[in-house]
């Protein structure tokens, strides 16, 4: 026990860290920006699999040809910022992901708050081969603000 503690106070002192989530776009982030991705990503996960996995699934696969996958998504991809909103304000249209269409309402989540919507962007952008970095809730708030 002593010892963990030891190795876990070395560690974070000399700034290592486990890599668990660190990918080609946190390479260059600042300590704080990684010690924040870190965080993001470790609750994003849990709020993913809390307001999202039901449906999208554990590994972001969706539901056949009724729920639309994260994995490896091209629409989901493709703009960030609608993902923000549609994660907020849920999505009531057709749309084509990966050729496929989808016309499935997706319930709105306006519940979450600023910061839990950085924290699933954030792990759904960076799992299941995707690695699009750390997303800071300053920036989700400024384009949570555009959405309606």
């Amino acid at each position: 026990m002593k010892l963990c503690v030891l190795v876990s106070i070395c560690c974070f002192l000399s700034g290592c860290d486990g890599g668990k989530f660190q990918n080609s776009a946190t390479q260059n982030l600042s300590r704080a920006d990684k010690l924040h991705y870190e965080q993001y990503m470790i609750q994003g996960q849990q709020l993913y699999a809390t307001h999202c996995s039901n449906c999208h699934q554990p590994d972001g696969t969706g539901l056949g040809q009724l729920i639309p996958p994260l994995f490896q998504s091209d629409y989901m991809l493709s703009d960030q910022s609608r993902t923000f909103c549609v994660i907020k304000y849920g999505l009531n249209q057709e749309i084509v992901v990966n050729g496929e269409v989808y016309n499935q309402p997706m319930p709105a989540n306006e519940q979450l708050t600023n910061i839990e919507i950085a924290q699933i962007a954030t792990y759904i952008y960076n799992s299941w081969g995707h690695e699009q970095g750390y997303i800071p809730v300053k920036k989700v708030a400024e384009e949570i603000n555009k959405c309606q």
